[in-house]
C-alpha cells in the first residue's frame, strides 16, 4: 500500500482555506492509494470556542459534504482526515474515512486529552468503539492523538487490524517529544503492525505544533519521518519500504529557536498582518527576540527601535544598532530622556520629599512602552514583549512597559535558555554582539542597576522556577534538590505576589509550559502559604 503523510498547518477556522489546501495534495500525489491528514485538519486545532457556535458547526457539516464530493474526484485514493463530527447533541474528535465520495467510516476519539490550553473534554464527547475500515487487502484501525499506546494496538491489532493510523495535534513541549515518539514506536513493536502517525504543524495563538510525523513498521522501526516545525509530506510504499535510522534528536536550543520561529510566524500571518516592531536595549533578550522576528517574517518586516534614557549606556544603543547591521532590519533611535524630565516635572508637587524608587524606574519602562505603541497605531506592526520565563515568573517586568505588546515571544523560556539561543544564533557567525552576550544582564533604569542586585544567578532561580512551576514540586521537594531554604522561599513567595502581572501578559507562545496539565490559575486575593 502506499501511504501520503501529510503533515500539514491548516489555519483554525478556515475550512474552505484547508480544503483548498488538501485538494492541492491531492493533486500533487495522484499514485498515493492512502493520504492521511492530522486531526482536527478540517478546522484546524484548538478550535476552541468556535466549536460552541452554531454557524460554524454549519459550516463544518457543509465543509464534508465539500470534502466528500471532491473525493469523487480520486476514486483510487483513499483520505483519512481529523474533523468534529456532530451526532445529535453529541459532538465528536473524530476522524473520517473517504473513497471516491463514499464514506467508508468515522472513528470518535475514545480518550480525550486535556491539554492545559485546549480541554477537549468541555468541547466533545468520548467515543466508544473500534471502526475497522477494509482498504484491499489491509485492515486499518484507527486512533485519534495521544490515545495510541501498546494497550490500544494490541485492542485494534485483536480487532482484525492490521495496519494503525494516528491523525494527531500534540503542542510542543521541550524533552516531551522524543518521549511521545518512542511511544508510537513501542505500540508498533507491541503490535507487530505499521503505525502511520501523521501530526499537525504550525503555530495556533500560543500553541505551536511540532510536525514531526512518522512511519514505524512492526518491528517499531522507522519507515519514514518528517521534519520538525515544517509543512512536508512523504509517500512510503510499505511492501518495499526500508528502514531509515531515526533522526539524532536536534540540541534544544535548535528546537526551541525553530519553534518560536514557526509560532511568531504563523500568528502574525494567520492575523493578516506583516510587519513587527521591538524595542532593542542593547541587551540580550530584545536582541534574541529580534533575531527570532527577522527568521519568523524577513528582516525588511522587523523594525527595531532603541530608547536610550537618562541611566542607559552608550554601549547599549551601540550593540542594538550593531544587532540592526547584522539582521538587516530597519533601525531608530527614539529617546526617552526628554519625556522621561518632564514627566517627573509634572509630578514635582507629589513626588516632593520622597527618595528615587521602583515608581521613577517604571515610568521610564512605561514611555517606552508608550511610544512603541504609538509607532503601531500609526503605521501598523505587531509589537513584541521580551520578557523572559524567569523575569516574569518574579514580577521583573513593568506593566504597561516592557510588558506592552501583542506577542512575548521569549516568555516561555528561561534566561539561562535564552543564552544557549543567542549562542545558537552566533554559531557561524557573530550576529548579536558578543558584548551583549557577555556583559551582565541590567535594565538600566537607575545608576549602575544589575539584575544580580535583585534577582539570585539565574542558574539558581531558573532551577526552582523549573522545578515549581513545570515539575509541581512543593517547598520540601526542591529543598531536597540542595537549594537554600531563603532562596527557595522567596522565588515561590515572589511568584504568587505576581501573578496580576502574569494575567495581563501579552500572548505567550509556549514551549515549555506542561502541556497535559492544567493552565495554572492561581488565586490573586489570597493568603499565600510562603
Amino acid at each position: 500500500m502506499k501511504i501520503f503523510l501529510a503533515q500539514e498547518n491548516p489555519t483554525v477556522g478556515d475550512i474552505s482555506g484547508n480544503l483548498a489546501r488538501l485538494r492541492q495534495v491531492l493533486q500533487e500525489n495522484p499514485g498515493a492509494q492512502l493520504v492521511v491528514f492530522p486531526e482536527l485538519y478540517l478546522t484546524g486545532y484548538p478550535p476552541c470556542d468556535l466549536l460552541l457556535r452554531g454557524e460554524f458547526l454549519q459550516a463544518v457539516t457543509e465543509g464534508l459534504a465539500a470534502l466528500q464530493e471532491l473525493s469523487k474526484g480520486y476514486p483510487g485514493t483513499t483520505l483519512v482526515i481529523g474533523t468534529p463530527w456532530q451526532d445529535g447533541d453529541d459532538l465528536f474528535n473524530s476522524a473520517v474515512v473517504l473513497r471516491g465520495g463514499t464514506l467508508l467510516g468515522v472513528q470518535h476519539k475514545r480518550r480525550l486529552t486535556s491539554f492545559g490550553f485546549f480541554d477537549e473534554q468541555r468541547y466533545f464527547t468520548p467515543g466508544e468503539g473500534n471502526v475497522l475500515i477494509q482498504l484491499e487487502e489491509r485492515t486499518v484501525g484507527i486512533a485519534l492523538g495521544l490515545e495510541l499506546d501498546e494497550q490500544r494496538a494490541l485492542e485494534l491489532k485483536r480487532g482484525g487490524a492490521d495496519i494503525l493510523i494516528n491523525p494527531r495535534a500534540v503542542p510542543f513541549q521541550l524533552g516531551v517529544e522524543s518521549q511521545l515518539r518512542k511511544g508510537l514506536a513501542q505500540a508498533a513493536a507491541a503490535s507487530g503492525l505499521p503505525v502511520v502517525a501523521a501530526g499537525q504543524v504550525g503555530g495556533n495563538d500560543g500553541l505551536i505544533f511540532p510536525g514531526a510525523s512518522r512511519i514505524f513498521d512492526g518491528n517499531g522501526r522507522v519507515l519514514a519521518a518528517l521534519p520538525h516545525f515544517q509543512t512536508a509530506g512523504c509517500l512510503v510504499d510499505l511492501s518495499s519500504s526500508e528502514v531509515i535510522p531515526e533522526v539524532e534528536e536536534e540540541d534544544a536550543a535548535a528546537l526551541v529557536f525553530q519553534a518560536l520561529v514557526l509560532g511568531l510566524r504563523d500568528y502574525v500571518r494567520k492575523c493578516g498582518m506583516k510587519r513587527v516592531i521591538i524595542g532593542l536595549s542593547g541587551g540580550l533578550d530584545s536582541a534574541v527576540a529580534a533575531c527570532i522576528a527577522a527568521a519568523a517574517v524577513g528582516p525588511e518586516w522587523v523594525w527595531g527601535i532603541t530608547q536610550p534614557g537618562p541611566y542607559s549606556s552608550p554601549r547599549s544603543a551601540e550593540d542594538a544598532q550593531a544587532l540592526a547591521r547584522n539582521l538587516g532590519i530597519r533601525f531608530d533611535v527614539l529617546p526617552i530622556t526628554q519625556l522621561y524630565h518632564a514627566v517627573l516635572s509634572s509630578l514635582d508637587d507629589h513626588f516632593a520629599g520622597t527618595e528615587m524608587n521602583v515608581a521613577e524606574e517604571n515610568i521610564q519602562a512605561r514611555l517606552r512602552g508608550n511610544l512603541l505603541m504609538a509607532l503601531s497605531n500609526k503605521f501598523g506592526g505587531l509589537v513584541l514583549a521580551n520578557s523572559n520565563k524567569s523575569e516574569l515568573a518574579v514580577g521583573y517586568c513593568t506593566l504597561y512597559g516592557d510588558m506592552c505588546g501583542g506577542v512575548a515571544v521569549l516568555a516561555d523560556i528561561y534566561k539561562t535558555m535564552v543564552y544557549r539561543l543567542a549562542e545558537y544564533i552566533n554559531r557561524e557567525e557573530e550576529v548579536i554582539p558578543w558584548n551583549t552576550i557577555k556583559r551582565p544582564p541590567s535594565a538600566e533604569l537607575r545608576p549602575d542597576q544589575r539584575d544580580e542586585d535583585s534577582l539570585p544567578p539565574y542558574e539558581i532561580l531558573d532551577g526552582i522556577l523549573a522545578a515549581y512551576l513545570d515539575e509541581g514540586l512543593g517547598f520540601q521537594e526542591i529543598l531536597e534538590r540542595g537549594y537554600e531554604a531563603e532562596t527557595v522561599r522567596w522565588v515561590l513567595k515572589t511568584v504568587e505576589a505576581h501573578e496580576y502581572k502574569r494575567r495581563q501578559a501579552a500572548l505567550i507562545l509556549r514551549v515549555t509550559t506542561p502541556i497535559l496539565r492544567p493552565q495554572r490559575q492561581m488565586p490573586l486575593a489570597a493568603v499565600k502559604a510562603f
